[in-house]
């Protein structure tokens, strides 16, 4: 049963839609090379790293068992400390990332513990540690910094762009993958590392265990509060390290709201990927294509298209992914459903064809064991 099963024609779709993400995101990869301004393609990139990092932080938590909708918060914090460490201090751009890594896995640990320990509901701790990031941080800045709205300074120094010694060299690909900042290339080994923890290391497959069955994890000895505390912490890191990317990666200052939603579009990613890193990076890459596109047709005078339709073209890209999310999920019901009729109609014949053989034996077989016993 389970060998025909696993054979079976019907599970052939579910896995050609499982690696859909990648075939697309492949597909446009090749495509936008092919025939955008490099600009463009190096601002895609470049923007897609607060997608990344967001998305391997929700994804890495679900696989925990824990639906993290406090990604936002936590980029909200990051990009706030990251900055004012650097404001306080002075030190190094390095600092505010390592400051912005240490709060984003803080916030994740704490929230952890009001998870698992109080039992808060988990939607409810998600919304406040939002709301509470958000307003937290607006009164932080009034009263430590006397500043509203924003908090910039000439002692804040970005992070630099890194040329890569033997890969800048390389025409075509060489000027895509080369100048960006240290952040961006954390995001690349993020998406590796957690590939490699997630798919090819015990604790990993623990992880993996209890996101899909908490009961049956605990029943062989996996230790689902540990495996949960540190998906949660790591998740917060990763947020918290995004939030950096946009503060002092991109601007140089923290500006009020700044984050705007890419908490929540890093979710939408994740969900889209299967919760797979590999596909979470090639779809962030996606999505960032349309916030480039809209950033590079605004700048487009010749074009007389109405502005606020660039705007909304990055929300647009979400609506239609979220669309897909849910078609994609009514079709895994669909296809299980008739993988269970198919199975079960084949199990029946089985089970007729026992009950047949076992209450009337053909006559041929009667009188070869009449001849049988005959003989001894």
């Amino acid at each position: 049963m389970t060998t025909i099963a696993a054979n079976s024609p019907t599970r052939q779709p579910n896995r050609w839609v499982r690696f859909l993400p990648i075939f697309i995101g492949i597909f446009f990869l090749v495509l936008a090379v092919a025939v955008l301004p490099p600009s463009l393609l190096q601002s895609s990139i470049r923007l897609a790293t607060p997608y990344t990092l967001g998305a391997l932080a929700s994804l890495i938590a679900s696989r925990a068992g824990v639906l993290n909708l406090a990604i936002e918060g936590k980029m909200v914090l990051g990009s706030l400390v990251a900055v004012a460490i650097l404001y306080r201090t002075g030190l190094d751009s390095s600092a505010g990332v390592l400051a912005a890594t240490l709060a984003g896995g803080l916030l994740g640990a704490v929230f952890s513990l009001l998870y698992l320990k109080l039992r808060i509901n988990l939607v409810i701790l998600a919304l406040a540690v939002n709301l509470f990031i958000e307003n937290i941080t607006v009164f932080f800045m009034r009263v430590s910094f006397g500043s509203f709205g924003t908090l910039a300074d000439p002692s804040i120094r970005g992070l630099s762009g890194i040329n890569l010694p033997l890969i800048a060299d390389i025409p075509v690909i060489g000027p895509l993958l080369s100048g960006y900042n240290i952040i961006v290339y954390i995001s690349w080994l993020m998406v590796i590392v957690v590939a490699i923890i997630l798919y090819r290391t015990q604790f990993g497959r623990h992880i993996r265990a209890v996101g899909e069955n908490i009961g049956a994890a605990e029943s062989v000895g996996i230790n689902v509060t540990r495996v949960q505390v540190f998906a949660l912490t790591l998740s917060g890191m990763l947020a918290g390290i995004a939030g950096a990317f946009l503060s002092i990666g991109v601007l140089s200052q923290y500006v009020e709201g700044m984050v705007d939603g890419r908490g929540w579009t890093a979710i939408v990613v994740a969900l889209f990927a299967f919760e797979r890193p590999i596909p979470a990076f090639l779809t962030a890459l996606f999505f960032d294509f349309s916030e480039a596109s809209s950033f590079y047709l605004q700048s487009r005078p010749e074009l007389s298209l109405p502005p606020d339709l660039f705007l909304a073209l990055p929300q647009l890209v979400t609506l239609g992914a979220l669309i897909a999310v849910a078609l994609r999920i009514r079709g895994n019901e669909i296809l299980q459903r008739r993988r269970f009729v198919s199975q079960f109609g084949h199990e029946l014949g089985k089970l007729r064809s026992g009950i047949v053989i076992g209450e009337r034996q053909p006559p041929k077989a009667i009188e070869a064991d009449t001849d049988e016993s005959e003989r001894e």
